[in-house]
């Protein structure tokens, strides 16, 4: 297995816990966050839509490279 692979395999799995996060905080009597708003509230400032876009440079740059 090469970098490339784990790296895509990490990613995958970084995925997956957002997919069970979010599937975990539609249960009505959760106390988690649904992922839109956390995303809104990220999103709401100036420093968090710089910090989104600067992370998904980062991602695109780690993910697309080889």
């Amino acid at each position: 297995m090469t970098w490339h692979e784990i790296t895509i395999a990490g990613y995958a799995l970084l995925a997956l816990a957002v997919v069970a996060f979010q599937v975990a905080s539609r249960r009505p009597d959760s106390r988690i966050p649904p992922l839109s708003s956390t995303a809104g509230r990220v999103m709401a400032t100036r420093s968090g839509r710089v910090a989104v876009l600067a992370a998904w440079a980062w991602l695109g740059l780690h993910f697309f490279a080889l």
